[in-house]
């Protein structure tokens, strides 16, 4: 009989036994299945994890240092706004956004505590949505709103955004497993830039009326606003690597991505529709989420036929023009797609099953983990890095509720143990075809 005893991270590694096991886990001496679940539940959280960043180019500190100066300019101005405000007489909802000594919330600081450059952008970056919204507030306490104005300015915004698009041209390139990494970085932030134009950062095309900002609108979009000008540095900035890394070699390929696109875009919808497939769970297979076959086929649906790919590059929309994003983000379609189909072969879950062993969910991580591992030890370029960012979100997920000591009234606590494993399975189903899909992508310049 197992004793009731509480397992925390502390005595798992410090346990001798459990520290056997960790290490004996690993070389797959034992079968997780054979511990109790307690054990594997926590082993989750503690066995390695692929990195938080796939692959992404080299940051400046001195662009970091820039955001955080950006930052600092947009803390005064709401400061000294503030200064003129009397918090005291304005509503309770109002004065919440202005009664509070750092209108960047914290994030200020952090990131001129930060040390790596990535994470200072960041921090800096986040904080100016705070500290922006901080200078829209004042300005609707002081009635200094001006929504034609914001209109303007996110047109502007957008103008320039257009402006770094039309830069990159047909796309010359010399290395395109490294260049059109960079030109993704880039066209991401064109596309971040672009939403947070618009009224409260949700771009969706066409012109806005300035009459239907409401007091919050005009705060919010304050905040994007600011955000946006960092995109756009950011954009610049990743732009700038592309070009310095150009050899003198270098071609146009806008017409062999015109043709990957097509090719990926076939490929995905060879597969059956988002729709589709949610029809035939619910209707067909009648299947809920009350047992764990019927909770990991939901779950798959959700992990694997994501449609986000498909919107936004319309004309008006947010990542209009952005062939590279676009042909990323379908590939990435594939990856998912092609993934579910080898998570349900894997499963090994049938529809009479009422439990789930926490040890299969080890075991799928431990493979997750070292396929990614293998995969990108043989594509280890910044493209394929692009390309295995979802699979290790997605690996790095899976422990997420595990072992949280669920009550009965949120559910059993199979059912984390059977999503952490569709979690891992698709990881692992996207990095089983991370070389294929990058092949179409690169064709014969691998």
């Amino acid at each position: 009989m197992v004793p009731d005893i509480p397992f925390t991270r502390r005595n798992l590694l410090v346990g001798t036994g459990v520290g056997l096991g960790v290490g004996s886990l690993g070389t797959g001496l034992y079968a997780p299945t054979w511990l109790p679940d307690p054990v594997t539940d926590a082993l989750l959280s503690i066995y390695p994890e692929p990195p938080a960043h796939a692959w992404r180019p080299a940051m400046s500190d001195a662009h970091a240092d820039k955001a955080v100066a950006l930052l600092e300019e947009t803390v005064q101005r709401a400061t000294a706004l503030r200064r003129r405000v009397d918090v005291g007489s304005l509503p309770e909802d109002l004065a919440f956004h202005l009664d509070r000594s750092d209108p960047s919330g914290g994030w200020l600081q952090s990131a001129r505590d930060e040390s790596d450059p990535w994470e200072r952008l960041f921090a800096a970056t986040y904080g100016m949505q705070f500290a922006g919204e901080a200078v829209g507030y004042a300005k609707v306490a002081l009635d200094e709103t001006d929504p034609e104005a914001l209109v303007e300015r996110g047109d502007r915004l957008r103008t320039a955004a257009d402006g770094v698009l039309d830069s990159l041209g047909n796309y010359r390139i010399s290395d395109p497993a490294r260049d059109l990494a960079h030109l993704w970085f880039a066209e991401r932030e064109l596309s971040l830039a672009r939403l947070d134009s618009h009224r409260s950062g949700t771009y969706t095309g066409g012109a806005d009326d300035p009459d239907e900002y409401s007091e919050r609108d005009v705060a919010a979009t304050w905040g994007s606003h600011v955000q946006a000008e960092q995109r756009l540095r950011n954009a610049r900035y990743h732009r700038d690597l592309y070009r310095e890394n150009l050899g003198d070699g270098a071609r146009p390929h806008a017409n062999a991505l015109d043709d990957a696109l097509v090719a990926l875009t076939d490929a995905v919808n060879e597969f059956p529709t988002r729709d589709e497939l949610r029809r035939k769970i619910d209707e067909e297979l009648e299947l809920a989420q009350e047992t764990p076959y019927g909770a990991a086929r939901w779950e798959l649906l959700t992990l694997c036929y994501d449609d986000s790919f498909r919107f936004g590059f319309e004309e008006g929309g947010y990542r209009r023009g952005h062939t590279v994003q676009r042909v990323v983000e379908v590939a990435r379609a594939l990856l998912a797609r092609r993934a579910h189909a080898f998570a349900l072969s894997e499963l090994g879950v049938s529809p009479d099953d009422a439990d789930y062993d926490s040890g299969r969910a080890f075991r799928e991580k431990r493979r997750a983990v070292r396929t990614f591992r293998a995969v990108r030890a043989e594509h280890d370029s910044p493209l394929a890095g692009v390309l295995a960012q979802e699979a290790s979100d997605r690996i790095r997920a899976g422990d997420v509720g595990v072992g949280s000591g669920r009550s009965r009234e949120d559910g059993p606590a199979w059912r984390d143990r059977v999503e952490a494993a569709t979690y891992y399975l698709v990881g692992t189903g996207q990095m089983r075809e991370l070389g294929g899909v990058l092949g179409a992508i690169l064709g014969g310049s691998q």
